[in-house]
């Protein structure tokens, strides 16, 4: 789509029995006045011709080759050139299975070659895209291997993986692997109460890790301490379910976070102290993208700009998400920024590379 990179999944709209029938604010020309930024679709590329859903995504560090994993437990790989999108020698790994579903997808690494996907049977699994070859599983300790694998992710120098557990009987874990040593360093038991729905490392600092959950809490630690007590910095409540996080700086470089809602809302919060920032309830999201129906309208994700900004894609589900939309977050304040036309699907994530001009 353009210089942004967006893949979507056929779906109907998200609220069928809505009586407010979805459509713009006011008229186009306002519309165009309002996001000044405009994107085309540069190329698309179908995953499956059945009912499948793209749920995770992810770029290597060049962002010539995307990662997306799928709704029927399998991972497809996309390479990148002049803005054309072509699959590789190997299309799916791994093999589809019914026994976990894809919870998530990383590149180990700077290298497109190595590969770690999450699954919902309680592994994170390291492929050579090479060769397509699993080459090695990271399992957590034998007390949670019956709770099921949310989320995972690695840190910035690729050498810890942490992946985040479901809620079975109280237990929910935060579970540490060392990459190199291919073995479990240990976990965090008592920082949150539910599933955990977020994980997101430092983007530069490979120590520092926020954590979000069902619980509403986002956590906030300092892996190189040497106990869950000492390592955790700060605690958020959200009073909500968290589904997404992000990191991001101001104009100050200071740390602060992104949170997107299970009820489609968003915050933002400094990360020293764990201050609210800001908060934008779904209906001046939807507002601010200036539709009518609060119930189509869907949180994407937010991502930065090459200038320091930070945007908010959002969508509308009516009438198969043919409209895509991002604001612009100022303060405390959403602005208009830019269109995304001729989007045919409902999406569900997202990336975007703010190195491409």
């Amino acid at each position: 789509m353009g210089k942004n990179k967006i893949f979507n999944e056929p779906e109907e709209s998200s609220d069928e029995e809505d009586p407010i029938i979805d459509d713009d604010t006011c008229d186009r020309f306002e519309i165009e006045d309002s996001f000044a930024v405009k994107y085309k679709i540069a190329d698309e590329s179908a995953v499956s011709l059945k009912k499948v859903y793209i749920l995770h995504l992810c770029s290597d560090k060049s962002f010539g080759r995307i990662a997306a994993g799928l709704s029927n437990n399998s991972v497809q790989m996309f390479d990148i050139n002049n803005q054309k999108l072509s699959h590789p020698s190997f299309d799916t790994l791994p093999p589809k299975s019914p026994v976990g579903a894809v919870c998530g997808v990383r590149f180990l690494d700077d290298s497109p070659n190595t590969l770690l996907i999450g699954s919902t049977n309680g592994d994170v699994t390291l492929y050579d895209l090479r060769t397509g070859i699993s080459e090695h599983s990271y399992e957590g300790p034998a007390e949670s291997t019956k709770n099921t694998i949310c989320c995972f992710d690695v840190n910035s120098n690729g050498r810890v993986i942490c992946s985040g557990t479901d809620k079975i009987r109280s237990e929910v874990y935060l579970q540490f692997f060392d990459v190199r040593q291919k073995a479990l360093m240990g976990g965090y038991f008592e920082s949150h109460e539910d599933d955990i729905t977020a994980i997101k490392f430092h983007p530069t600092n490979p120590d520092l890790l926020c954590t979000g959950s069902i619980d509403g809490l986002i956590n906030f630690f300092d892996i190189s301490q040497t106990s869950e007590d000492d390592a955790l910095l700060t605690t958020v409540n959200t009073e909500s379910s968290v589904h997404k996080l992000n990191w991001h700086k101001n104009v100050y470089e200071k740390d602060y976070i992104s949170c997107i809602t299970h009820t489609n809302d968003l915050k933002t919060y400094e990360c020293e102290e764990g201050d609210l920032i800001a908060e934008f309830e779904r209906c001046q999201v939807t507002d601010k993208i200036k539709r009518k129906s609060v119930s189509d309208c869907s949180l994407i994700s937010c991502h930065d700009l090459a200038d320091g900004g930070v945007f908010l894609l959002a969508t509308s589900n009516y009438n198969k998400g043919e409209v895509v939309r991002s604001v612009k977050l100022q303060g405390k304040k959403l602005l208009p920024h830019a269109l995304f036309d001729e989007n045919k699907q409902i999406i569900r994530e997202s990336m975007y590379d703010p190195q491409v001009s």
